[in-house]
């Protein structure tokens, strides 16, 4: 493909990366030399429109090395109350650029959003309840916090919590080898917009043999467990699926004790696990773990059954990092896009 760049499909740990507002769908992607594009498409005549690259006016403030190696530079969109899109890109460990079209459903012509964080990783943006969005994200590195902001005035300003929402490290480090823990999260809102649905793997930085592979693995498979938790929006009060409000910030002790959906027994679980709602709310979770090997891998479905977690097999994958994609159709059904086959191979060095 022309003007594309190294980037995971589908990256279910920033998003969204496309939204539908009135007749069209915008979507961005990160294009020729890591920099973010934008452009729309109308299904009923199924045409594209003019491709914009959203750093024009910005080439001077930017650093373009990093555009071109980091692909957490890619871009997000979403869309408020009145029709303007906005748009957030260049994010690891930075504010990023976030922007907001001139006009209502027009991608053409952008200006300088405010800033709504001083350290974004893995944006994650949702429409929640009364209008208002939420962004939820990842604060510094590996070891870093997680933590949500929300607007109610179209992106103007974004009111944060006191606490995070989870610090896998946080004292008391009572937790397996918690004062070296991270995570990786993806999201859900409930269908009233008061309820964000957290699923979230462990990040192990220590470099310790893995005893079921019989050696040390490399930082990108250093991942394991399942784990889910649910945020009341309106309170900021979390919960486990039982209904236990949990202390805030939820560390690697209490997401092992109370949170814990699949403890891997050191199989890998390194890409974040894809979320729905089935039809009583509850999360159904797809995400690939490793078997023989640390990269083949099998897709499992993930969801609650007679009281108790089941893991179903679906298919297997050549990579951990191959992700996936859960919908809940409207007959109750629930259909699921993997990546199989070779996938994309991720260097090690």
């Amino acid at each position: 493909a022309t003007n594309g760049t190294l980037k995971m499909l589908y990256d279910n740990r920033m998003y969204p990366q496309a939204v539908e507002l009135g007749r069209r769908v915008f979507f961005v992607w990160r294009g020729e030399n890591g920099y973010p594009f934008v452009n729309s498409y109308d299904p009923a005549t199924r045409s594209l429109g003019q491709a914009h690259m959203l750093l024009s006016g910005h080439d001077d403030s930017i650093n373009r090395t990093r555009y071109k190696k980091d692909h957490h530079f890619a871009p997000v969109i979403w869309a408020d109350a009145d029709g303007h899109l906005h748009t957030l890109f260049g994010c690891h460990r930075t504010p990023g650029l976030h922007l907001v079209s001139t006009k209502p459903k027009d991608h053409s012509r952008w200006q300088l959003g405010t800033q709504i964080a001083p350290s974004i990783s893995y944006p994650k943006v949702h429409h929640i309840y009364e209008g208002k969005t939420l962004i939820y994200y990842r604060d510094d590195g590996h070891l870093g916090f997680w933590q949500y902001r929300i607007t109610g005035d179209h992106g103007e300003t974004w009111e944060v919590r006191d606490q995070p929402l989870v610090d896998m490290n946080a004292t008391p480090q009572d937790g397996v080898m918690a004062s070296h823990a991270g995570s990786y999260h993806t999201t859900r809102v409930s269908a009233d917009g008061k309820t964000l649905h957290v699923a979230f793997i462990w990040k192990m930085e220590n470099e310790l043999p893995n005893k079921r592979y019989g050696r040390t693995l490399h930082d990108h498979t250093r991942r394991h467990n399942l784990y889910y938790l649910k945020l009341n929006l309106p309170s900021g009060k979390a919960y486990n699926f039982e209904g236990r409000e949990l202390t805030l910030p939820v560390n690697k002790g209490q997401a092992d004790r109370h949170c814990l959906v699949w403890d891997t027994q050191e199989r890998v679980a390194a890409v974040g696990p894809s979320i729905c709602l089935d039809q009583k709310g509850n999360p159904v979770m797809s995400l690939p773990v490793s078997e023989d090997t640390p990269h083949a891998c099998t897709f499992y479905l993930v969801r609650r059954e007679n009281n108790q977690w089941t893991k179903t097999p679906i298919t297997k994958t050549s990579h951990p990092f191959n992700s996936s994609h859960l919908h809940h159709n409207a007959d109750g059904s629930i259909q699921a896009w993997l990546i199989t086959g070779q996938g994309e191979s991720v260097a090690e060095d």
